[in-house]
């Protein structure tokens, strides 16, 4: 079976009884959250294929952002737990993601320092501090590509802000650091995966419940048949 258009809806009367409960609007705050975390994500697929300065400045960005999305993504549900703990795939999904010691650990450290340092706030001293223990085969502080501004990528800032990431240590060799970066890489995707995937159940029975219903649209304006 091929792809098809769909939309979940719900009606003007059940909506209008959802519009004030609190249970709906943690929800609305988890999908917005859940958007971020895609348009992070569809960035960096899309960066695969940029070359050039533009294409090194959105694969280190994509991550960067998509890890601070996913961090803050973190703190909502911890504050909306109140409104959604009553789902069984919350306490199947969130409960379990909260308490597993690897996600907490990811969130304390590097998530943790990106949200608050280079991504979310642009701390000053993330520089200073990362030129501690910083090598670079060229001092490069910008590169462009013809005339357009867009083309301009300043890889020098990146390139600290990676260094202080990873913090290497005294005469750690390139492939190390390489190696650690790759695994930060690897831990905060695979950490995202499991967050949307237990949004995205949750949606679906909170939606189910609350009176929303799958509609195929075939590119049609169809009305939804559950109220």
């Amino acid at each position: 079976m091929g792809e098809f258009s769909y939309d979940i809806c719900c009606s003007k009367e059940a909506f209008d009884r959802l519009k004030t409960d609190d249970c709906f609007l943690a929800l609305l705050t988890l999908a917005r959250v859940v958007n971020a975390l895609r348009f992070c994500q569809k960035a960096a697929i899309d960066a695969q294929t940029v070359t050039g300065p533009a294409g090194a400045r959105s694969r280190i960005n994509s991550f960067l952002f998509a890890a601070s999305v996913l961090y803050e993504g973190f703190l909502t549900v911890e504050r909306l737990a109140v409104h959604l703990k009553s789902f069984a795939s919350y306490r199947n999904g969130f409960a379990v993601l909260l308490k597993d010691k690897d996600t907490q650990s990811l969130r304390q450290s590097v998530l943790h320092r990106m949200r608050n340092k280079f991504v979310f706030h642009f701390d000053r001293n993330v520089a200073k501090e990362a030129f501690d223990h910083f090598e670079l085969p060229v001092y490069k502080f910008a590169s462009g590509k013809g005339k357009a501004s867009g083309e301009m990528y300043f890889g020098l800032a990146d390139e600290a802000v990676v260094n202080y990431l990873l913090q290497p240590a005294d005469n750690e060799s390139d492939e190390s650091i390489k190696n650690r970066y790759k695994e930060i890489l690897k831990d905060t995707t695979r950490l995202m995966g499991r967050f949307t995937d237990s949004a995205e159940k949750l949606m679906a029975e909170a939606t189910d419940n609350m009176g929303f219903s799958l509609v195929q649209t075939n590119d049609e304006v169809q009305r939804p048949k559950k109220e």
